[in-house]
């Protein structure tokens, strides 16, 4: 008879959490000299100092510990202090984490930074370099600390960046790939695309290399929504090295949609000073010669049309906005035509397989669309003229709280479908607009609640009103009306899928 070994608590930062525990702990850092007009006002961790004129330093940490043994991932956020994209997505990772369904332990650190805190001023602070010096001067020793606690001891590390700042990227992940464990975290974390590892050699990331420890980078910037795809990523990293199970939602074929994999980038830049006016987001899929915006010059004069000489995947793109000569606008992936896995936009109009000669959009009865609003990459949808209004598949849903003005509507927290293969639904909120009754094709009424969001199917582009119901004993997830549609688009029953796969990447 087998006997499974019992699960054993992990030490981090000195305090031994058990099995069964989330709980944060505090990773102790050498003694700061303390400001002599700080000095008075200060107490509690201050107080901890063997020198009066020192005080104490620590970088919080969030330990979870499941119930059966397994592996132990780290996971590290805003490593010099101003990533908060990533900081964010440490803290969702962090709450969503329930230590009865892990086999192993997780430990978090959102901000790598005394105190755990973002930097106020934005700007980065000097990078670690690790593994450090325990008999190093105070930087080294902190170094080792860190170091020694996260990494020491774990089976996979996971770092959690941002591209440039003032870019907006799509989740992007970075990894010795040569390396078979790193591949494999790699293509599990259902990422954009996958890149080299830069080659410093102090970064934590080849440090951990050095000690024999696999890890990923994932790098992602925008709003909160980029944050909850962020953490998803870091959550499907952890699932691949074996810490979450199959009932956390996880299926098997996981990562076998491997991202888009490239040994360089393509940079476009500004051709010239003035405001950038895109549309273009992270993880679209660019022809060559398509244009990717254009730079409007701040005197009277025509703009400059910005463009990219191959076919590439974005993976950032610039914010409109004001840019300077040389800035770069976006950074791209080269993907040959073959195997372009995402649709490319059109260098000009031209008649395609959806487009009619009378410039009327012609679409199967059954097309991938995109709600970006709710960060619904694709899904499958029934286009279906016989119905008025569109609905959207929702598992849950409840009310959080109310809009403000004159006409208090309820908020809903609504759990909807990713569109990614092998990704986990995801909870958003939106704004309820009104409430219509519905009947259904078995003749049973229904009072729904209706929301507007963004549809992209194909090039077109519209806001419309979505009802909200559970679909879940239907084919499709998604079902468009009439109302959706408008009069330029021409709907063939006989065909499906004209328009190829719509995807939208992380929004704004």
């Amino acid at each position: 008879m087998l006997v499974e070994a019992p699960a054993r608590g992990v030490r981090v930062g000195g305090v031994t959490v058990a099995p069964g525990e989330a709980r944060e702990v505090a990773i102790a850092l050498s003694p700061r000299p303390r400001r002599a007009s700080r000095a008075s006002s200060r107490s509690g961790p201050a107080s901890t100092a063997a020198n009066p004129g020192e005080s104490a330093a620590s970088i919080p940490a969030w330990v979870v510990v499941g119930l059966k043994p397994g592996p132990r991932v780290s996971v590290v956020g805003a490593l010099r202090g101003y990533e908060t994209t990533a900081a964010q997505a440490a803290a969702r990772l962090a709450a969503g984490l329930d230590p009865a369904a892990l086999m192993g332990s997780v430990v978090i650190v959102p901000v790598l930074r005394p105190g755990g805190k973002l930097s106020r001023t934005g700007r980065p602070r000097r990078a670690w370099r690790f593994p450090g010096d325990a008999a190093g001067k105070r930087a080294e020793r902190d170094a080792f600390a860190l170091f020694s606690n996260i990494v020491v001891g774990a089976s996979a590390l996971v770092v959690l960046g941002v591209p440039h700042r003032g870019r907006r990227g799509a989740v992007v992940v970075h990894g010795r790939l040569t390396d078979p464990r790193v591949r494999r975290l790699a293509r599990g974390s259902g990422a954009t695309a996958m890149l080299p590892a830069a080659t410093k050699s102090h970064a934590l990331l080849a440090a951990a290399a050095a000690a024999r420890i696999p890890g990923v980078q994932l790098s992602a910037a925008g709003d909160a929504r980029t944050a909850d795809s962020l953490a998803r990523a870091a959550r499907a990293v952890i699932a691949a090295a074996g810490v979450l199970g199959r009932a956390e939602g996880v299926p098997a074929d996981a990562g076998a949609d491997d991202p888009a994999t490239a040994t360089r980038q393509l940079h476009v830049v500004a051709p010239s000073d003035g405001f950038l006016e895109t549309d273009v987001m992270p993880g679209d899929t660019m022809r060559a010669r398509a244009p990717l915006g254009r730079v409007v010059p701040t005197l009277p004069g025509p703009a400059a049309v910005v463009s990219t000489r191959v076919d590439g995947l974005v993976v950032e793109a610039a914010r409109p906005g004001p840019v300077r000569a040389g800035a770069t606008l976006f950074v791209m992936l080269p993907v040959p035509r073959s195997a372009d896995r995402r649709p490319a936009r059109p260098a000009a109009e031209p008649a395609s397989a959806g487009t009619r000669s009378d410039g009327k959009m012609r679409v199967g009865w059954v097309e991938y669309v995109a709600l970006p609003s709710l960060d619904i990459e694709h899904l499958k949808a029934k286009i279906d003229t016989g119905a008025r209004t569109s609905a959207l598949h929702v598992a849950r849903m409840r009310a959080v709280d109310t809009t403000g003005g004159p006409h208090r509507r309820p908020i809903l927290e609504i759990t909807v479908p990713s569109g990614g293969r092998g990704r986990l639904p995801h909870r958003v909120r939106a704004a309820v607009h009104g409430f219509v009754m519905v009947r259904d094709t078995s003749g049973r009424t229904e009072r729904r609640p209706v929301i507007e969001t963004t549809l992209k199917l194909g090039t077109l582009k519209r806001r419309i009103a979505v009802t909200l119901t559970n679909r879940g004993d239907m084919l499709f997830p998604v079902l468009i009306g009439r109302t959706a549609l408008g009069p330029g688009i021409v709907v063939d029953p006989s065909r499906r899928y004209l328009l190829g796969k719509t995807t939208v990447g992380q929004r704004n």
